[in-house]
């Protein structure tokens, strides 16, 4: 199931699915999809839920100061989103109408504001952890809207999007312990929604000559795994990415753990990939899909989450 109902004359949304924006990479979703995600988002919170985790719910633009400070600017320009804002007054903006009504260019006292679209919701976070002594490990839980400018838009592939994302503050050797924990986790979660996964380690799209060195670097240090399903026909992409800061974030903010270093971990849920997958796998009708993300899911499952159908490369 690939393709999902757009938008027609005589189905203003088709299926409560989806509908088209005529922007490639920009959907919007109706009450059935909704639902999915609804469910999607209580079935992670009970997956989560021996971290006891502390959580939030970001905006979906952040400091455009505080992503060049952690260095997101330099190392993906391609991904990211610039906010601009009209600078000029009334006089000039009535000069500039002309054009806009000719088709022409209307951007000219535009300037860069200081915000820009988020890219991944734990960057909110991170300032706020600064100077902080931790006397235990902590572990956050963040929502929000993201964007990335992504060149391609085939199934799952989008600008826009949402990601449910958890961060752990540990020492060196634990956090580690925990993001590989969470591997297992989120690929036994994804079995038992009746999705086969793969399980592999990945870079990020860094940019440029120097960013080729931080991937390979990234690759070999195995900081990033991912863990991929079937989205549509014969596509697969990655739904969770588990990840490895080291020191990356504490350094920068000066936050410690019981007077040490204190390292970072996190996994990354998207949330629409997720219930592409489980649309492509079960069907569009809320009836098929796994008992616990319908709508009424009935009484809580009390069965350990099941080995995943897991492959690793």
């Amino acid at each position: 199931m690939a393709d999902f109902p757009t938008r027609t004359a005589d189905a203003p949304l088709a299926g409560g699915l989806t509908l088209e924006t005529g922007v490639p990479g920009l959907v919007a979703y109706g009450s059935t999809f909704e639902s999915l995600i609804d469910g999607l988002r209580h079935s992670i919170g009970r997956l989560a839920a021996d971290d006891a985790p502390t959580r939030f719910g970001v905006p979906p633009v952040i400091s455009r100061a505080l992503l060049e400070r952690l260095g997101y600017v330099e190392t993906f320009p391609q991904l990211l989103g610039v906010v601009h804002t009209y600078e000029g007054d009334d006089r000039q903006w009535r000069e500039l109408v002309p054009a806009l009504r000719r088709g022409e260019s209307w951007t000219h006292r535009h300037e860069v504001s200081d915000v820009v679209l988020l890219p991944a919701a734990c960057y909110h976070l991170y300032p706020h952890l600064a100077e902080t002594e931790f006397a235990e490990p902590a572990v956050f839980d963040l929502t929000g809207h993201c964007y990335r400018h992504e060149r391609t838009a085939e199934v799952g592939r989008m600008r826009s999007f949402r990601m449910r994302e958890l961060v752990r503050i540990d020492a060196p050797a634990s956090v580690l312990d925990w993001r590989d924990g969470w591997i297992e986790r989120a690929a036994g979660w994804l079995g038992s929604l009746g999705l086969p996964v793969t399980i592999e380690p990945a870079s990020d799209p860094f940019f440029g000559s120097a960013g080729r060195l931080m991937s390979t670097m990234q690759r070999s240090e195995q900081l990033k795994w991912e863990v991929a399903v079937e989205v549509a026909d014969g596509l697969d992409q990655a739904v969770v990415s588990c990840n490895c800061h080291k020191n990356h974030f504490s350094a920068e903010f000066g936050f410690r753990l019981g007077g040490g270093e204190a390292h970072t971990s996190c996994v990354a849920f998207g949330l629409e990939r997720i219930a592409l997958a489980i649309l492509h796998r079960h069907g569009p009708d809320p009836r098929s899909w796994p008992a616990e993300l319908r709508p009424d899911p009935g009484p809580t499952r009390e069965e350990p989450i099941p080995d995943a159908n897991v492959s690793r490369t």
